[in-house]
C-alpha cells in the first residue's frame, strides 16, 4: 500500500497538480484564464466520475478481485496520458493548443479517478481486522507523503538535468521518467496484493452491484455519513491553509523565503502516521481521531500567536502536521468500515461505490470548495495582487489561513465524537459477517 501511494504522488497527485499550472502557463505559454476553467470544469467532473468509479469496481469479477485488476488495466493508459499533459502541442492555432490540453487534462483526470478509487476500495477486501486496517492505511499515507516530498524535491532538478536549459524537452523527459516508475510500481503491487473479502449476501445477485444498491448501502451507514462529513470539513481546511500559506508569509510575515521550509515541514505527518497503530490500539479510533482533529485545530490560532517568531510559527505548524497524520489516514482507514457496516446493515456490500463517494467525491469537494474559499474571501477584504495591503486585507488573509481551517477542524470533531458509538458495535458487526461468510462458504 505505501509503495503505490508513493509512485501515485511521484507520476500524479504531487507531480500534476503542483507543477502542471506552471508549464501551461509559463511553459507552454498558455492563457490563464483557459487554464483555470479547465482546472475548475475538470475538479467537477472527477467529483462525478468518483461514483461511477466505484461502481465499476464493485461489480468487477475476475480471478484477480475487483480492486486489484484496475491497477494492472489503467497504469499504462494513465502514465501515456500523463506523459501527453507535458508535452507541448505548439500548434499554429491557440484554439488548437487549449483543444489539445482539454481534452488531455480530462481524459488523464479521469483515467487518474479510476485507478486512484483502488486505492482507498481495496482496504476493506484484504483483511477485516481494525488493527491490520489501520497499519495498511498507514503505510498507504505514509508512502502518500514520502512520494510526495520526493517530488517536491526531484521534480525540478530532473527537468534541469534532462532539459540543459530547454524546460519543454526537461519537463517532458522528467513525467516520461516517473511515469515509467509508476507503471513499475503499479506492476508490482499488482503481483505481490491479494484481496481476501467478498460479499456476505449469498444470493444469486451478490456480485452484481448496482447503483441503487450503492445508495441503499448508505442507508443507515452512520459510519460512511461521519466519514463523509468529517473529509470535507479536513480537506476543506486542508487546501484552504497550503492554498493561503504564500500569502500569509508573503504579506502579513515578510518573509516569502520561508514558505518553501514551512511546505517541506509537511514532511512530519510521517511520524504521527508511524505512531497511529498504537494511538489506535491505545485510544480507539474515534478518540484518536478527535486528538487529531483538535491538535490540527489548536495549532492555528497559536501560529497566530506567535506573531513573526518563526521558532514557534514551526513549532505549531508541524503540532498541525503531526494532527494531520492522525486524522486523514484514519479517514480512510474508517471508511474501510463503513463498507462493513452497510453490509452488515443492509446486506450490500459496495466499497467500490462508498469509497468513490467518501473519499474521492468527499476529498474533491471539500478541496475544492477549501481551495475556491481563499481568492473569494481575499477579495472581499480588498486584496489587490503585487501591491502593499491594507490592513483590512491582511486581517482577510488571517482569516482565510488561521480561523477557517480552525472553524472546520473544529467542527469535524463532532461527528467523530458521535463515532464512539459506532466503533463499540465493531465486533459485533464483524462477527456477524464472519457467520454470514461460513453459511455461504
Amino acid at each position: 500500500m505505501g509503495l503505490l501511494t508513493l509512485v501515485t504522488n511521484l507520476s500524479l497527485t504531487t507531480t500534476v497538480s503542483a507543477y502542471l499550472v506552471f508549464f501551461y502557463t509559463d511553459v507552454a505559454k498558455m492563457s490563464l484564464g483557459a487554464v483555470g476553467l479547465l482546472m475548475l470544469i475538470a475538479r467537477l467532473m472527477s467529483a462525478v466520475a468518483a461514483p461511477l468509479s466505484g461502481y465499476f469496481i464493485d461489480n468487477t469479477n475476475t480471478r484477480w478481485g475487483k480492486a486489484r485488476p484496475w491497477y494492472l488495466w489503467l497504469c499504462i493508459p494513465v502514465a501515456i496520458f500523463s506523459i501527453l499533459l507535458f508535452l507541448d502541442p505548439n500548434f499554429k492555432s491557440n484554439s488548437m493548443n487549449v483543444t489539445y490540453i482539454w481534452i488531455t487534462y480530462v481524459i488523464w483526470s479521469m483515467l487518474e479517478i479510476f485507478i486512484n478509487t483502488p486505492d482507498t476500495a481495496i482496504l476493506p477486501m484484504l483483511t477485516n481486522d481494525r488493527n491490520q486496517r489501520t497499519i495498511f492505511n498507514s503505510f498507504r499515507n505514509g508512502g502518500s507523503q514520502i512520494g510526495a516530498l520526493i517530488a517536491n524535491a526531484a521534480v525540478l532538478p530532473l527537468v534541469a538535468l534532462f532539459g540543459a536549459g530547454n524546460d519543454k524537452k526537461g519537463f517532458l523527459y522528467m513525467i516520461f521518467f516517473l511515469a515509467f516508475l509508476s507503471v513499475c510500481g503499479y506492476l508490482f503491487v499488482f503481483v505481490f496484493i491479494r484481496e481476501v473479502n467478498t460479499s456476505t449476501d449469498g444470493d444469486k445477485n451478490k456480485n452484481h452491484v448496482s447503483v441503487s444498491d450503492g445508495f441503499k448501502a448508505m442507508k443507515g451507514n452512520w459510519a460512511f455519513v461521519i466519514t463523509f462529513i468529517v473529509t470535507i470539513l479536513v480537506f476543506f481546511a486542508a487546501m484552504a491553509r497550503n492554498s493561503s500559506v504564500i500569502y500569509y508569509f508573503r504579506y502579513n510575515l515578510n518573509d516569502l523565503k520561508m514558505v518553501a521550509v514551512i511546505n517541506g515541514l509537511n514532511s512530519t505527518q510521517l511520524i504521527s502516521i508511524a505512531l497511529l497503530p498504537l494511538l489506535v490500539r491505545r485510544l480507539g479510533q474515534a478518540r484518536t481521531w478527535m486528538l487529531g482533529l483538535f491538535l490540527s485545530a489548536i495549532a492555528q490560532p497559536l501560529i497566530l500567536m506567535s506573531h513573526s517568531n518563526m521558532g514557534l510559527i514551526i513549532t505549531f505548524w508541524i503540532v498541525n502536521n503531526l494532527g494531520m497524520g492522525i486524522c486523514v489516514p484514519l479517514i480512510f482507514a474508517i471508511l474501510a468500515d463503513s463498507a462493513d457496516y452497510g453490509d452488515w446493515k443492509n446486506h450490500i456490500y459496495a466499497p467500490g461505490f462508498l469509497s468513490g463517494i467518501g473519499a474521492t467525491t468527499a476529498t474533491k469537494l471539500g478541496g475544492g470548495l477549501g481551495m475556491g474559499v481563499v481568492p473569494w474571501i481575499l477579495g472581499m477584504f480588498g486584496y489587490i495582487a503585487e501591491k502593499p495591503q491594507t490592513t483590512h486585507a491582511l486581517f482577510g488573509i488571517e482569516v482565510v489561513f488561521i480561523w477557517v481551517p480552525f472553524v472546520c477542524l473544529l467542527l469535524a470533531i463532532i461527528p467523530a465524537y458521535f463515532y464512539q458509538r459506532i466503533e463499540k458495535q465493531r465486533g459485533q458487526v464483524q462477527d456477524d459477517l464472519a457467520k454470514r461468510r461460513s453459511n455461504i462458504n
